[in-house]
């Protein structure tokens, strides 16, 4: 088996941690042109439908086979969120960034998605590779505990590196989730409500690497909204901006 593929076969059984495989995939064009092969023979043979995978989510069984078709038509359907029509390639795919989805493989979200689309890729040439579930099980379990306005970015980094190893999973499932929300609350501090984002959480940190406290809103102009922040450590005002 060539490097490239052992590289995406070691990454999707587990023996290689996704940060990893996402720096040799950014480093190693070879990877990349491999999963592009793949869709590029797809398109060349008109006749072969995609494989389906199967993945089990509450003890049910799902055929999933979202990411082929649009990779070959794209035009067919524009309405995909995390990849616009003009974007037809692998590459495009795996690292393109959007307000409703993002390929950060540092966060949960990121993970699973990244992880899912290369599994559906490969699947298409070998059926044998077993679907690994850590991290849909990790972002499945991130959507228990972090609340809607710390998804992404560096706020839900934070809590993936800081707060959720201080509760180990030999807890209790309910107790540990508890445990978790009560640490964030505690972390990330609020003076008044919390930021309705349009976008992903930008929750700025303060010099030291950890949360900004929320002052509240400022003042809006249009479609753009602002949020008001103060970093502890240096007591200097940081304002966030985004637009819907």
């Amino acid at each position: 088996m060539e490097y490239a593929q052992q590289t995406i076969v070691d990454f999707l059984s587990g023996k290689l941690d996704i940060v990893e495989f996402r720096r040799l995939y950014d480093e190693k064009p070879e990877i990349d042109a491999f999963l592009q092969n793949i869709i590029d023979d797809l398109k060349k043979d008109g006749s072969r439908k995609p494989i389906p995978h199967i993945i089990v989510i509450n003890g049910k069984e799902y055929h999933s086979c979202a990411v082929i078709p649009y990779l070959l038509a794209p035009e067919t359907d524009p309405g995909l969120q995390y990849c616009p029509p003009k974007y037809e390639s692998v590459r495009q795919m795996l690292t393109y960034e959007f307000r409703m989805i993002t390929h950060d493989v540092e966060t949960a979200e990121g993970a699973s998605v990244f992880y899912s689309e290369v599994y559906e890729i490969y699947h298409q040439i070998d059926q044998s590779v077993p679907y690994f579930y850590k991290y849909s099980d990790a972002f499945d379990f991130a959507l228990d505990v972090i609340p809607e306005y710390l998804e992404g970015g560096n706020s839900e980094k934070y809590i993936q590196k800081h707060i959720i190893p201080l509760f180990p999973e030999t807890m209790k499932k309910t107790e540990r989730i508890k445990a978790i929300k009560a640490k964030i609350k505690e972390a990330f501090k609020s003076e008044k409500g919390y930021p309705c984002w349009p976008q992903a959480s930008e929750w700025p940190m303060d010099q030291e690497g950890k949360p900004c406290t929320y002052i509240g809103k400022g003042k809006s102009m249009g479609d753009l909204r602002r949020f008001r922040f103060r970093d502890e450590v240096t007591g200097e005002e940081i304002v966030i901006e985004q637009s819907h």
